[in-house]
């Protein structure tokens, strides 16, 4: 039997139009509640994926990051949708993310004790099919007496000990770059690519929001400047500034100023509880009510705003 010179299997296209992020959400998280955001504190956080899984109201949630997370994270603790973390640190870099800090003093959530190596340990092995990675820098160190994924070992060559780290493979990985084609081969302008490679290799369901979608054509013709080929996504979609408040270089800058804005509102309510209807307020008005990104963007300022992100970014 042949095949017609002209006749070629189709690929399957991964775009979702933004209504079809929520129900991508909910299907891929099934009944576990783990996910794992990519980025790193201040930069290429997928902030807009996040806001569509707080629409959800899924409770219970499992938080597992790149190394460093902030802002998103802090958003989802303070909707009250956080059960435990496994994250290396929470931070806004230049203060501690109030919702976290608050939420593991009263005995909220679960903060578990782990480091960075832990995560990349972790994704190293899930992306590898193995299941464990051997680790060798924590001698002399404690980390492995609170660690819930390392263990002692001996190496079977010399009889050395070592650790292992278990291997991660989250249900959910949210991502955000820069851009992807509709086959769903991402490409991140910057250096600044952190675990994400790692993540959607490792994750059993990734979705990537991206500034821009762009041809297929354009992709193939600079085939190595692919960050995350199309095998490891799930899903993409087009968000415009869909890293905000966060940045997504080289497009835009981070927006300290709205950063600062819902830390010191957070920081309010963390020491006088009865002012938790502002935060309700806030993620009602930046989360809840906005029913896309446009609708976003107009809640936040508008362009204006935004455009002010953009001329930082050049010039940085």
């Amino acid at each position: 039997m042949t095949r017609d010179s002209d006749e070629r299997p189709s690929r399957r296209k991964k775009v979702l139009a933004y209504e079809e992020i929520g129900p991508f959400l909910r299907a891929a998280l099934g009944s576990d509640r783990a996910i794992c955001i990519g980025g790193l504190f201040k930069q290429n956080r997928p902030v807009a994926l996040v806001r569509e899984l707080i629409r959800l109201g899924i409770r219970d949630l499992q938080l597992f990051s790149s190394p460093g997370s902030g802002y998103d994270v802090d958003l989802l603790i303070a909707a009250g949708l956080v059960a435990e973390t496994f994250l290396p640190a929470v931070t806004l870099e230049n203060r501690l993310c109030p919702n976290f800090r608050s939420s593991v003093e009263q005995g909220r959530i679960r903060a578990h004790a782990i480091d960075a190596l832990t995560i990349v340990g972790g994704l190293m092995a899930g992306a590898s099919g193995l299941p464990f990675y051997p680790v060798a820098a924590w001698h002399g160190s404690d980390v492995i007496r609170l660690n819930p994924f390392a263990k002692e070992m001996t190496s079977p060559f010399d009889g050395a000990p070592l650790y292992a780290v278990k291997a991660l493979q989250p249900p959910l990985v949210l991502l955000h770059a820069q851009e992807a084609d509709e086959y769903g081969n991402v490409r991140h302008l910057t250096t600044m690519t952190y675990s994400d490679n790692l993540m959607a290799r490792a994750g059993k369901k990734v979705i990537v929001s991206v500034d821009h979608l762009v041809k297929h054509e354009l992709i193939t013709s600079r085939p190595r400047e692919t960050t995350i080929p199309c095998i490891y996504v799930d899903a993409v979609v087009e968000i415009p500034f869909g890293a905000h408040p966060t940045a997504s270089f080289p497009h835009y800058s981070m927006d300290d100023a709205f950063i600062e804005a819902f830390a010191d509102l957070s920081d309010e309510v963390r020491r006088d509880r009865t002012a938790q209807p502002l935060l309700e307020r806030y993620i009602e008005e930046y989360v809840h009510k906005p029913h896309d990104i446009f609708a976003y963007i107009d809640a936040i300022g508008g362009y204006r705003r935004l455009s002010d992100l953009e001329r930082e970014a050049r010039f940085i």
